[in-house]
């Protein structure tokens, strides 16, 4: 019985050996390592040490091994999106080199822009005039550190338009953080994972985080892709075990933005229904309900606030397209535009 027992133990430790590798690397600013970095894979956390460096084991099927970029840094935001993150594949030394941006404990303002949701060149034509001209404008005029998040739909099913999205991006001269919407999966998959591989290629995780100021900023995929443009909205269990291990990292007093495409009501304007109700919407609440938050959305094209506890709100954000660049306003009469948060 005891040979059975040890043979049994030596089987599990092989194949969690085959499912994982151990890794090594280095967070950086000008050349010096920065410590208490964390490191994740999608899965597991580290951080780096006193020196910059860090080790731990990923997992075999893991795409990325990324940061969460710690306040008063950025990673280079210079080809259209912040690359905090490099492919795992065939690798096992990460470097990453960060630049200081703007001070970590001082003012910062988010610009959310929901939806652009371009379909041609001629879409992506207006978006480059009068609707960016007004972003680089504004993060001009705004005082302290300003980053933005596009709230997902960046395309409108044409997948390859999403380089036009970074091309034109980089003018506001700011880190412009992207979430996955349902337009921007790839509707030949029935399949989540596969949908999502040009908003990959593009941008990196679908899941990460930064802080910013002495708060944090969670982006999060909340669209379950299941079939040509069939999807649930909600969290995978997947997604609620990743925010479980970051959350053991940030600080009790830290205010929290989740950042992501559907409103935490699903469709609310079509249900009427304004409670808390997309998949896993009770797990994610319990892991982060000790703090401030504030849901930042798209997905509805219309302007919505809402008041779910006394330490949880949403803004859902109306669309920069305005009715599908077929109108200056949205269907609840709101003009095309964005949010600013100070």
């Amino acid at each position: 019985m005891k040979k059975i027992f040890l043979a049994i133990i030596c089987l599990s430790i092989l194949a969690f050996s085959a499912q994982a590798r151990k890794v090594t690397g280095k967070v950086s600013c000008d050349g010096k390592g920065l410590s208490s970095v964390i490191v994740t894979d999608g899965e597991s956390f580290t951080q780096t040490k006193g020196n910059g460096r860090f080790r731990f084991e990923i997992a075999d099927s893991a795409e990325f091994v990324y940061i969460i970029t710690p306040a008063g840094y950025s990673a280079d935001w210079s080809k259209g999106s912040p690359e905090f993150y490099q492919k795992a594949e065939g690798q096992d030394f990460f470097s990453f080199e960060l630049t200081k941006f703007g001070d970590p404990n001082g003012k910062y303002n988010i610009i959310a822009v929901g939806d652009p949701q371009t379909k041609t060149d001629a879409n992506f034509d207006e978006f480059a005039e009068e609707p960016l001209d007004d972003i680089c404008q504004t993060v001009k005029e705004l005082d302290g550190l300003t980053i933005g998040v596009a709230l997902g739909d960046i395309c409108y099913d044409v997948l390859p338009l999403m380089k036009r999205w970074k091309e034109d991006i980089v003018r506001t001269g700011i880190p412009f953080y992207p979430s996955v919407g349902n337009h921007d999966h790839d509707r030949a998959f029935n399949d989540d994972e596969k949908s999502g591989h040009a908003y990959r290629e593009n941008f990196g995780p679908e899941n990460y985080a930064f802080f910013i100021g002495k708060d944090i900023v969670i982006v999060l995929d909340n669209i379950i892709y299941y079939s040509r443009s069939g999807y649930k909205e909600g969290y995978t269990d997947e997604i609620i075990d990743w925010v479980a291990g970051l959350m053991e990292f940030v600080p009790k007093k830290a205010d929290i933005y989740v950042a992501q495409h559907s409103p935490v009501n699903g469709r609310c304007h079509r249900t009427l229904n304004y409670d808390m109700n997309i998949v896993n919407h009770e797990k994610l609440v319990e892991l982060i309900d000790d703090h401030n938050v504030t849901f930042l959305s798209g997905h509805n094209h219309i302007n919505g606030i809402f008041q779910y506890r006394p330490n949880i709100m949403e803004h859902n954000v109306a669309a920069i397209c305005g009715t599908w660049w077929d109108t200056y306003h949205c269907t609840d009469g709101t003009p095309r535009g964005y949010k600013i948060f100070t």
